[in-house]
């Protein structure tokens, strides 16, 4: 007997009970299954998301949008020093995605969905202008080695760290959360070249809080 979904409103019922059927059938879902499990007829459903495509980008939209909260949100502190809230950031990013149990899906089975991909490029591309600026922030407190060209640098750090995590969902073996921290922290402060001399002299506080 399917898990009921919360008493919520139609659509986000709907978003909650897909995902559920995504999880129990191992990236698998149909309307008719995802309707029975919300309580709601399977007209309702296809007039709030118009087909099956339709429902699974707002399933990837709705866990995209806490992943853009940890990124850009006021969780972090805006008094740590720069080094030390990016890997706040980090930590935070890691614990969602090993916690979330959708996760292992959107790296694996669900990858190659379509609909997947135009969600998460949508997500990605704010993402990614957002962490060009945390870069010249960076750059302009002394901590980032102020050679590197913001919006590429991040480009390519992004794109490792979303083949790493997805390697890490997706293993037969996942690495403990503590050692993948570690090893995704060393990855991200080598390629930005930290000057971690300069921030633990000078604070390496930001003005702003962007990512």
């Amino acid at each position: 007997m399917p898990k009921p979904t919360p008493k919520i409103g139609g659509p986000q019922r709907l978003i909650a009970a897909a995902e559920q059927e995504l999880i129990a059938n191992h990236g698998h879902m149909e309307i008719a299954a995802v309707a029975r499990r919300a309580g709601v007829s399977v007209g309702l459903a296809y007039h709030h998301f118009g087909s099956k495509t339709g429902l699974m980008a707002a399933v990837v939209d709705a866990f995209y949008e806490p992943i853009r909260e940890i990124a850009l949100g006021d969780g972090i502190p805006v008094d740590l020093e720069w080094g030390a809230r990016e890997k706040a950031r980090m930590a935070g990013l890691v614990d969602y995605y090993f916690n979330h149990p959708l996760a292992p899906l959107i790296a694996g089975r669900l990858a190659r969905e379509p609909e997947v991909q135009d969600v998460e490029r949508a997500h990605m591309d704010a993402l990614l202008e957002a962490g060009a600026r945390n870069i010249a922030q960076g750059q302009k407190l002394g901590v980032v080695n102020p050679d590197l060209e913001p919006h590429t640098t991040v480009a390519m750090l992004m794109g490792g760290i979303h083949l790493v995590i997805d390697r890490a969902l997706i293993a037969d073996q996942r690495p403990s959360r503590d050692e993948f921290l570690e090893q995704f922290w060393r990855l991200v402060s080598n390629a930005l070249q930290l000057d971690n001399t300069h921030t633990a002299t000078t604070g390496g506080h930001a003005n702003v809080r962007e990512l």
